[in-house]
């Protein structure tokens, strides 16, 4: 009994994982199709504590405040929802910027990192082993 319990609450985890994952990548996807780029400059790192609580202390994540010109000629500064630890680049550097035509101030740093489909493909890799695992609690008997 306490091992099916175990396999229902992992395979809900894994799901939820595995949604939030898909959800991102669309995000991120849907944004990447319709952004401009310009090059722009990291002008601050803002920190979140928005990240899982780690003993001992809670887990950051900077996110970059950028600069930058958009194609009809307006200085726009707008902070990336987008960040990491370490920080995606250090205050100073110049930096390719996505941002939306439509509302210049949702912006991205155009790397691999800095789109959110990293972060998407890792909430769904994980979603994947959390299932997997869930399959075997239950099916294998291996808890």
């Amino acid at each position: 009994m306490e091992r099916i319990v175990l396999g229902l609450i992992l395979e809900f985890v894994g799901l939820h994982l595995l949604a939030q994952g898909q959800a991102v990548r669309r995000a991120a996807r849907a944004f990447l199709a319709t952004a401009v780029r310009a090059e722009g400059e990291v002008i601050a790192l803002q920190v979140s504590r928005a990240g899982v609580a780690q003993r001992p202390r809670p887990a950051h994540v900077y996110l970059p405040v950028l600069r930058f010109r958009t194609a009809e000629g307006e200085v726009v500064e707008a902070r990336s929802p987008v960040g990491g630890n370490p920080a995606p680049a250090a205050k100073g550097d110049r930096v390719g910027v996505l941002y939306d035509p439509a509302d210049p101030r949702d912006v991205r740093i155009d790397n691999v990192t800095g789109h959110g489909t990293t972060a998407g493909r890792l909430l769904t890799g994980l979603g994947a082993a959390v299932l997997a695992v869930a399959v075997g609690v239950v099916v294998s008997g291996v808890w």
